[in-house]
């Protein structure tokens, strides 16, 4: 998967939307890109470490999914910025961060869209991708 294009592209589809990376479990490796004119609010380690702790706590919503599903994306809110955490493969986790007015209920179909078009697998969706 190009995560540099996507995250281009999740950026292109909103100037509200402040952040786009994707942290690869496979190599540790973390692709980001930050909107034009932001000022980042965690420098490259701390964002390193907010997205191993997301990547463990994704991990985590998976214990019952047996039950009640695969966790298909999360959203959260906080004073500065809102969240939405979506799984891109099985080892990779995207994570994008808009300005508090912009809702990532309006835009998380949108980025799932994308993560298709660029997924490397054709039978991509986030109901049946399990971090592993």
């Amino acid at each position: 998967m190009d995560y540099d294009s996507l995250n281009t592209d999740i950026l292109r589809l909103n100037s509200k939307i402040r952040y786009s990376g994707v942290y690869y479990a496979g190599r540790v490796q973390l692709y980001e890109k930050v909107q034009k004119g932001v000022t980042r609010l965690f420098n490259k380690e701390q964002t390193q470490d907010t997205f191993i702790h997301a990547y463990m706590r994704w991990k985590s919503r998976q214990h019952a999914s047996d039950i009640i599903g695969q966790p298909v994306y999360t959203t959260t809110k906080y004073g500065k910025i809102n969240r939405l955490t979506i799984p891109c493969s099985s080892q990779s986790l995207l994570m994008v961060n808009t300005e508090p007015e912009l809702e990532p209920h309006e835009i998380v179909d949108d980025i799932i869209e994308l993560i298709k078009q660029y997924s490397d697998d054709p039978n991509y969706t986030p109901k049946q991708v399990y971090l592993g």
